[in-house]
């Protein structure tokens, strides 16, 4: 059996009519309208977003247990950015 609908709230809401009762395991094939299938992430891309995580893991160490102001950081951030341009 195949149904149509749409996703609300990470919920799919079936088309008018479709009833299925609760507790049904059922199987969600994607269709993207118009919309080209994602590009492959290269080996290169994935060991720069595994780094950016490594360093992103990292900092987030360094807070451990402090207090942090938001606006502090994005000031530093931006004086960094200065720096390196």
């Amino acid at each position: 059996m195949q149904c149509k609908g749409i996703v609300q709230g990470n919920v799919v809401i079936l088309e008018e009519g479709i009833y299925l009762p609760d507790g049904l395991r059922v199987t969600v094939t994607v269709e993207q309208e118009g919309q080209q299938e994602p590009a492959e992430v290269t080996d290169e891309e994935l060991a720069q977003r595994r780094t950016l995580g490594e360093r992103m893991k990292a900092f987030g160490q360094c807070l451990t247990g402090r207090h942090v102001n938001l606006a502090d950081l994005v000031i530093e951030g931006r004086e960094e950015l200065e720096d390196r341009a």
